[in-house]
């Protein structure tokens, strides 16, 4: 799970080589993940702090604050915020046909994805632009895209260098295990139950996740529940216990002790800050000192 603010064009009024799809700003929390995907449009996204993993085809990367991390369209692609230090990163989709181009004429070219940013406020401000300017009017439409090319000009001109990243082949076998415990996690859920759910051996599942992730099945699992019960904490008014057992725990003594553990606060306290929205008026004034304050408290989002 993550805390984060984005908008999304829902409706495009113009036919356009280069458009704007969507932007936003995400704090994660230990373990959270997204994919296996495949997308429709170019994604590209810059880590603020913390650190992730990001996989595509035959590659892992492992990434820093002052990254970027491009999602090609058609790419089956998963990425995974630390287990010690999630990330948090802004990111901007956009599709055309130009977008291709622009691409290969960028550090990217045609083969790579991740690359180490000269400077990465200057596209943190053009997200925060977009963002204030969330809606979906026809004047609007023509800032976001104008927004876009000054996002990608800035990229053209980034003076960083290429990551070549680690070859690594991409293991079906623990994906399906995570897109298994994404949608079961509330269950009593056992790494032998698991196992039998994907007709395979319990040790050669523990095996294979473990070396594609480089932690336990039950520690994913964990961190998916804490992950859950943190985003029902913060977007809910349900108690502590309902959430407790939603998040698949069957004792709130147990919960609040691991809650804790992962998160350096109680569930009340977690609620508590979260209820405050840091991301109302936001500028990029307001961001730096925003992200600075969040990251004192470890693993909290």
């Amino acid at each position: 799970m993550e805390q984060a603010i984005f908008f999304k064009k829902e409706e495009h009024h113009l036919a356009s080589q280069l458009y704007f799809d969507f932007c936003g700003f995400s704090k994660t929390l230990p373990f959270h993940s997204f994919g296996p995907a495949v997308r429709d449009e170019f994604i590209l996204h810059i880590v603020i702090d913390g650190k992730g993993t990001y996989y595509v085809k035959d590659q892992q990367f492992q990434l820093k604050k002052g990254d970027l991390f491009l999602i090609r369209p058609g790419d089956t692609t998963f990425y995974r915020a630390d287990s010690e230090e999630p990330w948090t990163y802004g990111w901007l989709s956009f599709g055309g046909q130009v977008a291709q181009e622009i691409i290969r004429h960028s550090l990217f070219k045609e083969e790579f994805y991740t690359m180490v940013s000269a400077e990465i406020e200057a596209y943190l401000a053009v997200i925060l632009e977009c963002l204030n300017h969330g809606n979906d009017s026809f004047e609007a439409e023509l800032l976001l895209n104008e927004l876009t090319y000054r996002f990608l000009r800035i990229l053209l001109q980034d003076g960083g260098k290429i990551d070549p990243g680690q070859k690594r082949h991409f293991s079906r076998l623990a994906n399906q295990a995570i897109e298994y415990i994404q949608t079961h996690y509330a269950e009593d859920l056992t790494v032998q139950g698991i196992a039998e759910a994907l007709s395979v051996n319990r040790s050669h599942l523990s095996r294979e996740f473990s070396r594609h992730l480089n932690l336990s099945i039950k520690e994913y699992l964990q961190g998916t529940r804490i992950n859950r019960a943190a985003f029902l904490l913060s977007k809910t008014d349900e108690s502590v216990e309902n959430i407790a057992y939603q998040s698949g725990f069957h004792s709130l003594v147990v919960f609040s002790r691991m809650f804790k553990k992962s998160t350096g606060e109680t569930a009340t306290e977690y609620r508590k800050r979260m209820k405050y929205d840091a991301f109302a008026d936001l500028s990029l004034e307001k961001l730096a000192p925003l992200l600075e304050q969040q990251a004192i408290v470890s693993r909290a989002t």
